[in-house]
């Protein structure tokens, strides 16, 4: 699965502005400044954002951004969906058409793909900026470290999907 850069730092903006949704507005420049996003970057993706109404922007000296609706009420495919149109490459694969010989409809590649996105799809309905809050709080509090991928033991599912069958 891939997220462009500008799903990411969407992502990343959406969590800060959750974060501080308590304390009021914040600015563009506050939140490039502490989640590492280029400022003129970051404000094309709030103004993306704000007309899809996920956050409310106001200029001037009390300016800045807050959520549009609670936090609980946005989960993550909907910010990926206002930034990128679809929540994974996946899509872009399942639309090319399936070139080997079977066709696409009784494409083994294909079903895989299917449930891949069915999954991601399922997660990131389900996760809303409410529970990114409340877990990025509990991982700062106990100090929990986040590993950089899954365990290379994690057993294969391929064999389960695809068995080898001996003649």
């Amino acid at each position: 699965m891939k997220i462009s850069t500008k799903g990411e730092y969407g992502i990343r903006a959406m969590l800060y502005i959750a974060m501080h949704d308590d304390q009021g507005p914040v600015t563009s420049h506050e939140i490039a400044q502490h989640q590492g996003i280029p400022e003129p970057y970051l404000r094309q993706i709030l103004a993306l954002l704000s007309k899809d109404r996920l956050i409310l922007s106001n200029r001037g000296p009390q300016g800045g951004h807050v959520l549009g609706r609670p936090a609980s009420q946005i989960s993550l495919r909907h910010v990926l969906m206002t930034l990128e149109g679809q929540t994974t490459a996946i899509d872009q694969i399942l639309a090319l058409p399936c070139t080997i010989d079977v066709g696409t409809e009784h494409c083994a590649i294909r079903e895989v793909f299917l449930e891949v996105k069915e999954a991601i799809e399922r997660i990131l309905s389900a996760t809303t900026l409410e529970e990114m809050v409340n877990r990025q709080r509990e991982i700062l509090t106990r100090q929990i470290s986040v590993p950089l991928d899954l365990p290379s033991s994690t057993p294969s599912r391929t064999a389960a999907l695809l068995p080898v069958i001996t003649d």
